[in-house]
């Protein structure tokens, strides 16, 4: 949790103490402060802290639904927003960068916004402005309750992680801040600017029931807070002008319902009714029972007589329900592969394999996706759980002496035998595959120093060669590269076994800071040193190489192109990763989120690992698809689709499919469907109701 973070902590602390120190000069001009205030306005407005504080309660869950919908749909509309403004927020922050105004704005971003929040609710209910407060507390919850549309189904990216001149500033200031601002934003909520809806919504509340002009000081400062805060963001790197447009917006429409509201909720839910109500239920039960029932009776009378109004609120039903549906889809894209309990896995274009250790059998399972149908294999008799690899419809099934080879061309296919073993005097350290010119699947063999190329369909050996500081080994069609520790750091050679041969080197650049590092240094007491780091394995798609690089305190993931030479840290640098898997456009990975470290003992074993997707073809593109309790496994990329491991908290283990394509199951079309037939006739009776009062009226 964000509270866990000292920062968070320092700068909710500092929020208070600005808020409580301001107090004299904002308040009433009858007001006194007495400290007995303190007391009585959490035994005055506990219901309007709920009303407030039940946001907190429900972001976090928000948020996680967020980017899991963001995963699952791509609904990504910031291109649509930088088509409208093209550069213009990088022209804010290029011709005013300095260390001095980023630091300050940093922190007035955060700390200054917690700091009017909270002396907005506060303020009222301290000093006993009921009339206030009940309007206040309704503005700020309609405002969150008015953006949660456009967070899960209008993402908008900040500006920082889009627009490639421009830095996020504020996310970036620290190692610390990074991680918090990590914990508690997915970067994907610019549209609308809460930063300024909420206060701009406060201070338009205040401007229209502030008749006495009682909160007039207050509103002159929530109105230069609106101005500095506006800079702030595009300074920072976070918000675009049109998420600074959509929190106006948003904050009106907020005020709006709060003015046709506020009388109805604060009739039922006003404090000083409760402990009547309870008295009264205690001293006579039935006679408050009988009471009950006729209000129930007359919440439901309009029903009997249906008006435009009950019309329009059973359109808004069918279309939350239906929003609510789609929603579940959207954020249940994946399941289990049923009784598969797997301790190794390994998938790839349209197959998904699994072994299982049942009382000391090894039980191999193979799964094609496209017809989920479950195939069996053949083979050796495993004593212990193999290796795999797969790749390209190939599978490689292996341990220290024994390997198969099997070919998955035919999905039709019910039962693998293997058409190429193995058994070595020699222990196998490592095996991939690549093809010769002619297409055909060869192996390549690490063991003892020596590499060995093996034609498979001819039984044939290609070439042996001594091989020295080799680390890691991944083929990907007739390029073949290996990892090697130099002097110089780690390097990869990328090189085509089989005439005409091409081969280059690649030394690995680990992109981080010195911020950064010096945090990681404090954390593990570790030094981080990148001329002795290495590589412990790689993934490859065509020209595209995947490398996890040990850097001393943790791993951090590298995205190669070989062609070109270009590199780029595809994993958070502060948070220790593993298990990539390459595949097409996407990349999978672990990584283990480690937001809130603890000052001793730091093991991050004791952090779970989720699973994270990596979009080639976007800028930026790093998601997380998983965001819970569990332990994650193996994750690779199908052709459409991510396949995992997910470890329970009793130790028990399933595979997992998550979809990459299909995003909504049938019924979620049939209620679509449904929905769209319905709305027919309740709109062209909602027409004619509204049109017969019209006339009444008039």
């Amino acid at each position: 949790m964000a509270v866990a973070s000292g920062i968070y902590l320092t700068w909710i602390t500092g929020a208070i103490i600005i808020s409580i120190s301001l107090m004299p000069f904002f308040k009433p001009d009858y007001a006194k402060i007495r400290i007995s205030g303190f007391v009585d306005m959490f035994r005055r407005y506990w219901a309007h802290m709920i009303v407030v504080f039940s946001v907190y309660l429900w972001k976090d869950l928000l948020d996680q639904l967020d980017r899991i919908i963001m995963a699952n749909t791509q609904l990504d509309m910031t291109p649509y927003i930088y088509a409208i403004e093209g550069d213009i927020v990088w022209w804010v922050q290029d011709s005013l960068n300095n260390s001095l105004l980023s630091f300050s704005l940093t922190h007035f971003y955060v700390m200054g916004f917690m700091a009017v929040t909270f002396s907005s609710f506060i303020y009222p209910i301290f000093f006993d402005d009921r009339y206030m407060a009940d309007r206040v507390s309704l503005s700020m919850f309609w405002v969150y309750i008015l953006a949660i549309p456009f967070y899960l189904f209008f993402n908008v990216r900040v500006t920082g992680n889009y627009i490639p001149e421009m830095e996020t500033i504020a996310y970036d200031l620290t190692p610390e801040i990074h991680n918090w601002f990590i914990q508690i934003d997915p970067f994907t909520n610019g549209m609308p600017s809460l930063h300024i809806g909420l206060p701009f919504a406060i201070w338009l509340t205040m401007e229209r029931w502030d008749s006495d002009e009682r909160w007039l000081r207050y509103r002159r400062l929530l109105l230069l807070f609106i101005v500095v805060t506006a800079f702030t963001i595009i300074y920072l790197g976070i918000h675009w002008v049109s998420d600074i447009i959509g929190g106006i917006i948003v904050a009106m429409i907020a005020v709006e319902i709060t003015a046709k509201t506020h009388k109805p909720v604060w009739q039922f839910a006003d404090e000083r009714l409760f402990s009547r109500r309870l008295a009264r239920a205690i001293d006579d039960p039935k006679k408050w029972l009988t009471e009950s029932w006729i209000i129930t009776k007359r919440f439901f009378y309009p029903i009997q007589q249906p008006s435009s109004s009950q019309t329009k609120a059973f359109i808004a039903g069918i279309l939350i329900l239906t929003g609510g549906v789609l929603l579940w889809d959207a954020t249940h894209q994946d399941f289990p592969i049923e009784g598969v309990n797997p301790t190794n896995s390994a998938g790839s274009e349209g197959w998904v394999v699994g072994v299982e250790d049942i009382d000391d059998e090894i039980i191999i399972k193979l799964w094609n996706v496209s017809t989920q149908k479950e195939a069996i294999i053949e083979g050796n008799n495993w004593v212990s759980p193999p290796q795999i690899e797969l790749s390209n419809n190939n599978l490689i099934l292996f341990d220290e002496s024994n390997l198969d080879f099997f070919q998955l061309n035919n999905s039709s296919i019910e039962v693998f035998r293997p058409i190429f073993n193995l058994t070595n005097d020699d222990k196998l350290d490592r095996v991939s595959i690549i093809e010769n010119n002619k297409g055909q699947p060869c192996l390549v063999l690490i063991k003892n120093n020596t590499m060995e190329i093996i034609n498979v369909l001819d039984n044939e050996l290609i070439s042996s060669d001594i091989i020295e500081n080799l680390t890691a080994i991944e083929g990907s069609g007739q390029l073949f590269a290996s990892a090697y520790d130099t002097i110089n750091g780690p390097t990869i050679n990328v090189r085509t076994p089989f005439n005409p041969g091409v081969e280059i080197n690649i030394l690995i650049e680990n992109f981080s800071n010195e911020l950064n590092d010096e945090y990681l240094e404090e954390l593990y007491e570790i030094p981080v040193d990148y001329n002795n780091s290495t590589i412990i394995d790689i993934e490859m798609e065509g020209s595209l190489i995947v490398v996890l690089v040990d850097v001393g305190p943790l791993n951090r993931l590298i995205m190669v192109d070989a062609l070109t030479g270009n590199q780029e840290m595809i994993s958070n640098p502060l948070w220790p990763s593993e298990s990539p898997s390459i595949e097409g456009n996407y990349i999978a990975f672990l990584q283990r989120p480690i937001t809130s470290p603890p000052t001793i003992n730091l093991d991050p074993e004791n952090f779970n690992r989720d699973v994270f997707l990596w979009n080639v073809e976007d800028n930026n593109g790093r998601i997380q698809i998983t965001l819970d309790n569990l332990d994650q496994e193996n994750p690779h990329v199908l052709d459409n689709g991510v396949t995992w491991i997910e470890i329970d908290e009793n130790g028990d283990s399933e595979l997992v499919i998550y979809s990459l394509e299909k995003t909504f199951e049938e019924y979620s079309s049939v209620v679509l469907q449904s929905a769209i037939l319905l709305l027919i006739p309740l709109l062209l009776l909602l027409s004619h109701q509204s049109a017969i009062e019209k006339r009444i009226r008039n």
